[in-house]
């Protein structure tokens, strides 16, 4: 599928998705959301494809929604795609794993897609700042606010939000906001490298690896409790999983396993 605001790449079952608006910052209008819908649904329908990378072309990861369009009141969400979130992902839960692979700056929106993936990767030249209240606005579109507090130190993810002041690459890494901080010509091969570590697990137990740990999240773990129930509930898909003897018959025989994802 050839699209205008973005480029795909399928790499031994890794996508990556580049945005590619750079002369707009890779802001996201409408057309971008959409195509983000489409290369999001051919993730999760792809058996092949084990995890995504989103990258960018440009100095600037994303810088938001596209407010030329916005002011231009064209600016909508696609057909059947209405509660997909921002970039077509803060609200949706894609059951594969995403690793964030940020060049150049990350501002508002761009900090909420970072938050919404999985796992981040950025240039020592990066740059992390969320502007919304100096336009009146609240970072609220791709579920920042829910998500920040619980991912960075309170003091820190504050000083960020209220400040409306850039972190440095290194600020976001103490921070807990990225994985990795790397020179900017490696930050896609740092990603695929990341990515080719969780390829090398059982599809169907990184899947439900995902699922459990957002599922339980902020849940009590003094037993019994709701999640215990909903590790216990998704921890027998991969019991009773094809993969769960592979992977044993494999360690006995000394070999790398074949996974199945079944």
């Amino acid at each position: 599928m050839s699209f205008n605001t973005i480029k795909t790449e399928e790499r031994d079952g890794i996508y990556i998705i580049t945005l590619n608006r750079p002369k707009a910052k890779n802001a996201m209008n409408s057309e971008m959301w959409q195509e983000l819908c489409w290369a999001f649904d051919h993730l999760d329908e792809t058996d092949s494809l084990r995890c995504c990378i989103m990258t960018n072309v440009g100095d600037c990861f994303c810088a938001g929604s596209d407010l030329k369009e916005i002011a231009a009141g064209t600016y909508h969400a696609p057909e059947g795609y209405e509660k997909s979130g921002f970039c077509g992902m803060t609200k949706r839960y894609i059951s594969k794993p995403i690793i964030a692979a940020c060049q150049g700056r990350v501002l508002g929106g761009g900090v909420e897609v970072v938050m919404a993936c999985d796992l981040a990767v950025c240039s020592t030249e990066s740059t992390f700042s969320l502007p919304e209240p100096r336009r009146g606005l609240t970072a609220a579109g791709g579920g920042l606010l829910m998500r920040i507090m619980q991912m960075v130190p309170q003091k820190a993810a504050m000083e960020l939000m209220l400040t409306c002041e850039p972190f440095s690459a290194q600020k976001a890494l103490d921070c807990f906001l990225v994985n990795r901080v790397v020179e900017p010509d490696q930050v896609l091969n740092e990603a695929i490298s990341l990515a080719e570590l969780i390829c090398k697990g059982a599809p169907l137990a990184i899947e439900c690896t995902k699922r459990t740990a957002y599922e339980t999240m902020g849940e009590n773990v003094v037993y019994p409790s709701r999640g215990w129930e909903i590790l216990e509930e998704i921890e027998q898909i991969t019991q009773n999983s094809e993969d769960k003897i592979e992977g044993a018959t494999a360690f006995a025989e000394k070999r790398e396993p074949v996974w199945k994802g079944r």
